[in-house]
C-alpha cells in the first residue's frame, strides 16, 4: 500500500487543508475489462493491524455500520416502496443486515471509502489510496468487498465469485459475512437514496439508489 506523503496542512476555524505529494498516476478500471481488481485488493490486503493507541485514534467500523445494521428495519418501519426482489427477501436481508457490527469487528486499518475515484495506479503498477476522510479500524476484507462491489455498480468485467473464494484477501471468510455485509450496504443505499439531496449535490440520491441496486443484483446472484 502506498499513500501521498503529507507535505503541510493549515487549520483554520471552518476549514482543514492538507498539502500532499502529488502522485502521476490513473484510476483502477478505466478499461472495465477487470485487469486492475487483483492489485487493488492486493493493496488492501497490505493495510496493517493497529495495535494499543494507535487502534484508539480511529472510529470502529462496529460503530460506523450501527445505521446499515438497522436499515432494513427502517425501511420497512416507514413504509419505503422497494424494488419486488427486495420485497420477497425482506426478512433474509434484516436478518442478515442484523449481525454486521460483529461481522466487521477487527483491528485493521481500513479507508472505508475505496472506490476507484480514491485510488491511483501509476506507471509501475504501485496502487496509491487516497483521500482518507472515513479511515477507521475493523476486519481486514471490509475494503476489498467494497471495492468489488464498486466495481459491479461501474459495470466493470469481473468475477466475483472467484474472486473471493481464491483472493488472499478473503481467505476464511464465510458466505455468511459477505452476504452480511452486502445486505447491510445495500439497505443502507436504499435508506440514504430516498433522502432530499444535499445543496450542490443534485445527483447523489440517484447515484446511491444505483448502488443499492447493485448490492441487490449481487445478493440476487448470490442467493439463486
Amino acid at each position: 500500500m502506498r499513500a501521498p506523503a503529507l507535505l503541510g496542512s493549515f487549520v483554520t476555524n471552518e476549514w482543514a487543508a492538507l498539502i500532499l505529494e502529488d502522485v502521476e498516476a490513473r484510476h483502477p478500471g478505466d478499461a472495465l475489462d477487470g485487469a486492475d481488481i487483483s492489485a487493488v485488493l492486493g493493496a488492501f490486503a497490505t493495510f496493517p493491524r493497529l495495535v494499543g493507541t494507535a487502534s484508539d485514534l480511529l472510529p470502529t467500523a462496529t460503530t460506523e455500520f450501527v445505521a446499515e445494521r438497522d436499515s432494513w428495519g427502517v425501511l420497512e418501519r416507514d413504509g419505503v416502496p422497494l424494488p419486488p426482489w427486495v420485497q420477497a427477501h425482506a426478512s433474509r436481508l434484516r436478518v442478515a443486515a442484523e449481525r454486521v457490527c460483529d461481522v466487521v469487528h477487527g483491528n485493521h486499518l481500513l479507508h472505508l471509502d475505496g472506490r476507484a475515484d480514491n485510488l491511483l495506479i501509476d506507471k509501475a503498477g504501485t496502487v496509491w489510496i487516497i483521500d482518507w476522510p472515513w479511515a477507521g479500524v475493523g476486519v481486514r476484507w471490509l475494503d476489498g468487498l467494497l471495492y468489488l462491489l464498486d466495481a459491479r455498480f461501474r459495470g466493470e468485467e469481473v468475477d466475483t465469485a472467484r474472486l473471493l473464494d481464491a483472493h488472499p484477501l478473503f481467505e476464511g471468510v464465510s458466505a455468511e459475512d459477505i452476504d452480511s455485509v452486502l445486505a447491510a450496504v445495500t439497505g443502507r443505499y436504499f435508506d440514504k437514496a430516498r433522502l432530499p439531496s444535499p445543496p450542490n449535490m443534485p445527483t447523489l440520491r440517484e447515484f446511491q439508489y444505483r448502488e443499492a441496486l447493485a448490492g441487490m443484483e449481487w445478493l440476487r446472484e448470490r442467493w439463486s
